[in-house]
């Protein structure tokens, strides 16, 4: 759920798709390019996972995303033309990266929670309503 505001907050700040595919394995590429790398544990864990012929696929045994080997050459392009994060914020709303830098983290137990949120933007933004 706390992924998911994020991808929203930032999807209603740019006004497009934080990541615009369909594809499972370029999903996975593009959260890579733009949020950062998956935690090396959590790709061993899916692919020491009988189900998961997905994190096999898309993930060498570094933990980082095979890419060209993978996705078609028009897809990897796409990837590789991706903006990380800090460079799809104006520079004014540093306030605002830094929140999405908090909800946006790959591995579920370092991700803020919402009252963490709630405390850092009442810490930061006077104009945001104060949570008791």
């Amino acid at each position: 759920c706390r992924w998911s505001v994020g991808c929203i907050l930032a999807e209603l700040y740019r006004g497009e798709l934080l990541f615009a595919t369909h594809d499972n394995t370029e999903h996975l590429a593009l959260i890579e390019r733009t949020i950062g790398w998956f935690p090396r544990r959590m790709v061993k864990v899916s692919q020491d996972n009988q189900i998961s012929d997905l994190a096999r696929k898309a993930f060498d045994s570094t933990g980082r995303h095979r890419l060209a080997r993978v996705l078609p050459p028009e897809n990897a392009t796409f990837v590789t033309r991706g903006l990380v994060l800090e460079s799809l914020i104006k520079n004014d709303d540093s306030w605002f990266l830094n929140l999405l830098r908090m909800i946006l983290v790959i591995g579920p137990h370092e991700r803020a929670t919402a009252r963490e949120c709630l405390q850092y933007l009442s810490r930061i933004r006077r104009d945001v309503v104060r949570y008791n």
